[in-house]
């Protein structure tokens, strides 16, 4: 029987915990698998899914903590501080055998002999939530926004700006700039030429350079800013995957809901013009059928890619659903030109992707595939077609229905964007 709202937990299993068998079959448990304890704190800080439960569970197995014996053991309490001030919420247990001093810094030891409901039970179990700048939350946002509000330990803790939204390698930066005396560090991605390495688990990861500092200045800062560095990098990779669609490379729909909303609030704010193309390929489903699902892949993925060649570094193409695309055609700094007319440049640019896809060839399709394929799309412009997000996605999905009626291969574009 499922659990009751609040009562869902997201457990985070770092290392070889041996529970995976008896908890993935909870369907009120989301199951995540990470590998090693910077990783957990990511995870923790930014999940992956706006979905995702708000309780949270990290759990430490074999092999996650680096080093051996006391160094073992504070790495571990470093964690587990940074954990609790990225969610005061969140459940901290490890597999047993533990040290004492690790039993004494988690809420509880896990035995994976145990039972699966047993374990469950432990997991489900809820902690109390500490107060965080003078008020209790029991969900990670709550706490961004607590902590966001002590400016002056945002700025001087990693963990806190991590916790609040912001970056803690600047943080970091700014303290080891202090204490050389320097007027500006930064971090070069890979292995540069004038500077220290920073290296995590065994890979160079970075490099920190300083204006007039030589390396071996700078190289015993490198332990300090690594982890940080980590964090960050695997914080891009869970975003990107958050938002991205795995096939094409496009955005998917929860960042075209995101962008969307804000593109729309700067609009608003500054007067400026908002245009969705919503479109799908025409009789997508009968070359699935016919050529098989890797000739549509193919077909998908040349579709982002021939979008992309033609319209601006400011628009986002996004795959919102199988062969259902939609473009944000945006201008967050204006038009380049104050006497261009936005939606008719729009049109223009949609006309030129609609030829393209016309004109390409696709290797995997047989000779008896059609020569061409087709789109058909509807466009709609804030303010012209709708205020909100919704009532622009509505508009462009009716004139592209418009479109397939009259035959496909058709962009609408309403009359009263197009004066």
């Amino acid at each position: 029987m499922s659990m009751q709202d609040g009562q869902a937990r997201r457990v985070i299993l770092v290392g070889r915990t041996g529970l995976d068998a008896k908890l993935r079959l909870d369907p009120d448990l989301e199951l995540l698998r990470v590998r090693n304890p910077m990783e957990a704190i990511a995870e923790l800080a930014d999940p992956i899914d706006d979905q995702s439960p708000a309780r949270a569970v990290v759990v430490f197995g074999e092999g996650s903590t680096p080093g051996a014996g006391e160094r073992a053991d504070e790495s571990m309490k470093a964690v587990i501080e940074g954990l609790r001030l990225v969610d005061p919420a969140v459940g901290v247990m490890a597999t047993a055998p533990a040290t004492d001093a690790i039993a004494q810094s988690v809420d509880a030891i896990l035995d994976a002999a145990r039972s699966a409901e047993e374990i469950r039970e432990q997991i489900r179990a809820p902690r109390p939530v500490p107060k965080v700048s003078g008020q209790s939350s029991d969900v990670a946002r709550a706490v961004r926004a607590d902590v966001d509000c002590t400016g002056d330990e945002v700025r001087e803790d990693p963990a806190r700006a991590l916790a609040a939204g912001h970056d803690p390698v600047a943080v970091v930066l700014n303290r080891i700039a202090q204490q050389l005396g320097a007027d500006s560090l930064r971090v070069e991605r890979g292995l540069a030429e004038e500077g220290a390495a920073i290296v995590w688990g065994g890979a160079v990861i970075g490099t920190l350079v300083g204006e007039g500092l030589r390396p071996e200045q700078l190289a015993p800062h490198t332990q300090a800013l690594a982890p940080w560095v980590a964090i960050r990098e695997q914080m891009k990779r869970l975003r990107l995957a958050a938002y991205s669609d795995p096939l094409t490379g496009a955005w998917n729909r929860r960042y075209f809901d995101q962008f969307l909303g804000a593109a729309l609030q700067i609009a608003q704010d500054l007067r400026y013009s908002v245009t969705v193309l919503v479109f799908d390929i025409d009789d997508f489903k009968h070359f699935n059928d016919q050529f098989g699902h890797q000739a549509g892949d193919d077909i998908l993925r040349e579709t982002v890619r021939l979008l992309r060649s033609v319209i601006r570094p400011t628009d986002r193409v996004c795959r919102i659903g199988g062969d259902e695309f939609a473009v944000i055609f945006n201008e967050p700094e204006g038009p380049r030109d104050p006497a261009s007319r936005h939606p008719k440049t729009i049109f223009q640019i949609a006309a030129r992707f609609q030829q393209q896809v016309r004109q390409a060839t696709f290797p995997k399709l047989t000779a008896e595939a059609p020569a061409t394929l087709r789109i058909s799309g509807g466009l709609a412009t804030y303010p012209w077609d709708g205020l909100t997000a919704a009532e622009l996605v509505a508009k462009a999905d009716e004139r592209a229905m418009e479109g397939k009626r009259q035959g496909k291969n058709v962009i609408m574009l309403g009359p009263g964007a197009g004066e």
